[in-house]
């Protein structure tokens, strides 16, 4: 009885750990509907000292029709080898490419536009069309006029 217990702890355990992985799992499906974008990766304020940070500007990339911002951004950064974290529970994005929010002070983070503009849904509500463009910026939220 106590070896099947010790057997159904450790398997409980295993698949809690591979549940809670931030990262999506890769899929080798091939893109039915494509989606034509552009990502972009900034600094998107010049008072921050960003060390070892690569600018990313309009870099082409297809998705599948019917994705999210996040999805996108996932997709993109996993196929680019970059490093992404989400916070799943709000669908925000903490760190892309190592620099994560609060690496500067607790008021830097990320933040995303779509052509431009901040978007009014969240990344994982946000529904891309064909010639997109998504940009995410590193920014200090505290020098932002509300």
């Amino acid at each position: 009885m106590k070896k099947i217990l010790s057997v159904l702890c450790v398997l409980i355990l295993i698949f809690t750990t591979a549940a809670c992985s931030s990262q999506p799992e890769v899929d080798d499906t091939p893109v039915v509907n494509p989606v034509n974008l552009s990502f972009s990766l900034l600094d998107g304020d010049d008072d921050l000292e960003l060390e070892d940070f690569e600018k990313i500007e309009n870099d082409p990339f297809i998705a599948e029709e019917g994705s999210t911002v996040l999805e996108a951004t996932q997709l993109y950064c996993m196929s680019h080898d970059i490093s992404i974290s989400v916070d799943s529970s709000k669908g925000y994005v903490t760190e892309i490419a190592g620099l994560s929010e609060g690496d500067y002070n607790n008021q830097t983070g990320w933040v995303f536009t779509v052509n431009g503009e901040m978007g009014m849904l969240a990344a994982d509500e946000q529904i891309v069309e064909e010639n997109d463009k998504i940009a995410w910026e590193f920014i200090d939220f505290s020098a932002i006029a509300w």
